[in-house]
């Protein structure tokens, strides 16, 4: 994968990642990259299925040193992502479903 696709998964992610975009700052694209180069995104949520694995490499990685408040906003951008979607993950590809779709299919 290039640079420039990088960057575009970086910023179509960030739009579901408010909280901790600003709070991460100029670092967030340096770990968003670090995310981008161990996996790939498919189907067709593939924004929220790259946000809601970056906020799981995120907790993964002991060597970062996050402050408390960069958590939280983590936390609060997983649990809003969460309550729609949910993530699967094939090896080093991620997908997310939205839950209703789930629900339909099963004709609840």
């Amino acid at each position: 994968m290039d640079d420039k696709e990088s960057v575009e998964r970086l910023w179509r992610s960030a739009r579901f990642l408010p909280q901790s975009v600003r709070l991460l700052g100029t670092r967030y694209r340096a770990l968003f990259l670090a995310y981008a180069r161990q996996a790939f995104s498919t189907g067709q949520s593939r924004d929220v299925a790259d946000a809601m694995a970056f906020i799981d490499f995120m907790f993964r990685q002991n060597r970062l040193g996050l402050l408390p408040p960069e958590q939280r906003a983590l936390l609060h951008d997983k649990r809003e992502l969460r309550r729609r979607f949910w993530l699967r993950r094939h090896g080093e590809a991620v997908s997310a479903v939205e839950k209703w779709r789930v629900l339909q299919w099963l004709n609840f």
